[in-house]
């Protein structure tokens, strides 16, 4: 009678290597899967506070108020005052301009009036008085909820960058307030999937009627 012939199989070493290198390797497959998720989720963050950012602009400089009552209305480049357009420690802006109703082609006094909401918490944003009466919502000024005021309380990211107030009144040549023009600092955060999203920005507001001051440096009078 002949012998059955003999089947080898894996040893448990062998079986116990092979799963650990695959272990292994479906970790570090995982891991990169999970960072370039991760990464992706950041970039376009990062894109949308840059976007939010130039329609916050954009908004504050020429629309500072949504259209309404068959009118377009202005924003701050078109804005002045008799006396100083910044109020309350610079919490307020208060500047007076004309809007215009394509109606009929007429002008309409405007008044712009914009303060912060929630100063000094990471929720801080513009709101808008102009016709406050008619309740318009503050998220006009704070497109996209990205929060780009939000670095002025006790939420910090960059020290060095971070101005005193979320608006400022620029200096002339004598280190002395400029009332011709302010800056509005965009200093915004958010979190992405664990990875902290930032936008940093300064708006400059010439104040429409006001003469500007030219430097001999040649820096056209916008200090640091």
């Amino acid at each position: 009678m002949a012998g059955g012939a003999s089947r080898r199989g894996f040893t448990l070493v062998e079986l116990m290597l092979t799963t650990t290198i695959f272990a292994v390797v479906m970790a570090a497959v995982s891991s990169a899967f999970i960072g370039g998720i991760r990464l992706l989720k950041a970039t376009f963050a990062t894109a949308e506070m840059s976007l939010r950012a130039r329609d916050l602009r954009d908004r504050l400089l020429f629309h500072a108020a949504p259209p309404h009552n068959d009118t377009i209305w202005a924003g701050l480049l078109s804005g002045t005052n008799n006396n100083d357009v910044l109020e309350g420690n610079a919490t307020k802006i208060l500047m007076h301009c004309a809007a215009f109703k394509p109606i009929d082609n007429s002008a309409v006094a405007q008044t712009i009036q914009l303060v912060f909401k929630d100063p000094g918490t990471t929720k801080c944003s513009f709101f808008s008085e102009d016709r406050y009466d008619e309740r318009w919502p503050h998220r006009w000024l704070n497109p996209g909820g990205m929060n780009l005021l939000a670095d002025y309380g006790s939420y910090t990211h960059g020290a060095s960058y971070r101005p005193p107030s979320p608006i400022t009144v620029a200096k002339n040549s004598k280190n002395e307030e400029d009332k011709s023009r302010f800056y509005i600092h965009l200093s915004g955060r958010t979190d992405v999937a664990g990875l902290p999203i930032k936008h940093n920005e300064r708006i400059v507001v010439s104040v429409f009627g006001r003469q500007q001051e030219t430097r001999p440096d040649g820096k056209g009078g916008l200090d640091k």
